[in-house]
């Protein structure tokens, strides 16, 4: 699978006329998550020059009070005009054991994301895959927003990024608002 995905820095635009607009296009308030996210280097090579990230997440929803882990290793960025990516993540039962057997073969912490992420669905139709909408609240960032979806082949890319940016458009946010960083990358140039 792809995870497709486009990133606006919000600044000062208000996250209130983004939930209106978002409503009103069909995307459904899902879950309110705080995720926790701690990032490793390789010890065969460096992540942040290969583009390539590995991940431990802890994400606590918010809504139910429930609590997973997750880890998740993200290929380099595919494009120019997204932040797509190969995608593998599978649950982890126990995140302290997770971080101790990473650090025991030889992965050294990088840096921990911590951020507030209220999740929007809209189902598919019309042909279009389903999107999910995030509202971001980054610690030492800001607000983010970020439209993705999934796709199955390489072939579909393109067309799923269209999609996401029509979107972008239909929300009221400038393109120029557009970042291909991710919050690590954005947060290490600080």
């Amino acid at each position: 699978m792809l995870e497709v995905e486009i990133k606006a820095d919000l600044g000062e635009l208000k996250k209130e006329g983004i939930q209106g607009s978002a409503a009103e296009m069909g995307f459904v308030p899902a879950d309110s998550l705080q995720e926790i996210d701690i990032y490793f280097n390789g010890n065969d090579r460096n992540f942040i020059k290969t583009d390539e990230a590995l991940r431990l997440r802890s994400c606590r929803n918010l809504t139910t009070g429930s609590s997973e882990t997750f880890i998740t290793y993200k290929g380099p960025k595919l494009d120019q005009k997204s932040s797509t990516r190969q995608e593998y993540e599978t649950a982890v039962g126990n995140l302290t054991v997770m971080r101790n057997l990473l650090t025991t073969l030889g992965y050294k912490e990088v840096f921990t994301v911590d951020k507030i992420r209220q999740e929007w669905k809209m189902p598919s139709a019309d042909g279009k895959a389903a999107v999910t909408l995030c509202l971001d609240s980054v610690a030492g960032l800001g607000d983010y927003l970020e439209l993705e979806t999934l796709t199955k082949a390489e072939g579909e890319r393109d067309a799923a990024v269209e999609q996401l940016l029509q979107l972008l458009d239909k929300l009221g946010i400038s393109r120029d608002h557009l970042t291909r960083k991710s919050y690590l990358e954005l947060l290490m140039q600080r």
